[in-house]
């Protein structure tokens, strides 16, 4: 049996990476899963793959900067499963790198914060009076530069939303509490998944090195010698998303082979 059996547990910002382990996961713990993306395509392989049946998946083409597509998430969850018992939300926005000096206009701030912070807080929201009726867990994904800005990825605007998302979680586990519902994030460092094998391609290129070196690299400082994958950080998402996890809200658990340590 799974850990999360005749629960049903809703998706933010499912890509190929992340938001693509945590529904398999969910999935293989039992649950009814509902992804949400802004490309069809996407969700339609991830869908697939999750469940090629269709009974316990469903999918909803959506941007959570609007509130109009965030409810259509809420409603597809419920018209179809009739509860909500989990909300993960993998979007995310990184629009740039660098620090104050080059921030300009703020604009590329904005953005990151409309989709990070604004983004997840308007889905938590609309989904509060059922996750209320299930007792159910709200996971934030949050990332660890904001606690450890690594000098060679200066990206200001990006670890300020995800600092704002620990400021939230804390304050919803307080609000929430008393509703029975738990609230935390999972932090990664680096991730092995797509985005982060592109960007140990490119390095790679750039130096005439093999891919291989640059992960070396950046794996020395790590105890464990590898990053943890896409998958160990979906592994800990559905943790707490299931009762297992029962007795934890408010926390912050950092999945980074090690890197940093708290």
């Amino acid at each position: 049996m799974g850990y999360l059996v005749n629960k049903t547990v809703v998706i933010g910002g499912v890509g190929p990476g992340l938001g693509r382990e945590t529904a398999l996961a969910a999935y293989r713990e039992g649950a009814n899963v509902i992804i949400a993306a802004r490309t069809a395509a996407t969700l339609d392989a991830v869908a697939k793959e999750v469940d090629p049946d269709g009974q316990r998946v469903a999918k909803v083409v959506a941007d959570i900067t609007k509130e109009a597509d965030c409810r259509s998430i809420i409603q597809t969850a419920l018209d179809r499963f009739g509860a909500i018992d989990g909300i993960v939300n993998c979007a995310a926005m990184s629009s740039g790198q660098g620090g104050l000096q080059s921030a300009g206009d703020f604009s590329e701030w904005r953005d990151t914060f409309d989709v990070t912070v604004f983004g997840t807080m308007r889905l938590i929201k609309l989904a509060l009076d059922a996750l209320k009726k299930t007792k159910g867990s709200v996971v934030m994904v949050n990332a660890q530069t904001w606690h450890h800005p690594p000098p060679s990825h200066v990206q200001i605007a990006y670890a300020s939303s995800k600092s704002a998302l620990t400021g939230a979680m804390h304050h919803l586990a307080m609000e929430l509490g008393p509703d029975g519902i738990r609230v935390n994030e999972v932090t990664p460092g680096w991730m092995l998944g797509p985005p982060v094998e592109r960007y140990v391609q490119m390095v790679a290129q750039q130096r005439g090195v093999g891919d291989d070196i640059v992960l070396q690299e950046l794996t020395a400082r790590m105890p464990l010698r590898r990053m943890a994958t896409d998958g160990d950080v979906a592994e800990a998402i559905v943790f707490f998303l299931s009762d297992r996890a029962g007795g934890i809200t408010g926390q912050t658990l950092m999945v980074n082979a090690g890197e940093v340590m708290h």
